[in-house]
């Protein structure tokens, strides 16, 4: 009987950085347009910092999700490199 492996390969860490940018990206949208929407109903006088935050949030989501493409082709040119070698 013919059997065959694969290898199973834990991950790199340019992956896992790729997953936490990426949902961490997600989240700060998230949590950034509720946040901002929150002062656009109840007015930025509920308290001063939270118009702030939630701009500060919205506005982290974009390196998050370019350092998260970043980090994947990263993995992937690691990858074919290592082929190429073999």
């Amino acid at each position: 009987m013919d059997t065959q492996r694969t290898k199973s390969r834990g991950w790199s860490w340019e992956a896992t950085a790729a997953v936490c940018c990426f949902g961490g990206g997600i989240v700060a949208a998230l949590i950034g347009s509720v946040l901002t929407a929150m002062t656009w109903f109840l007015g930025a006088q509920l308290h001063p910092w939270i118009r702030g935050a939630g701009t500060a949030l919205l506005i982290a989501t974009i390196p998050l999700l370019i350092f998260s493409g970043y980090c994947l082709d990263w993995g992937e040119r690691k990858k074919k490199a290592s082929l190429e070698r073999h």
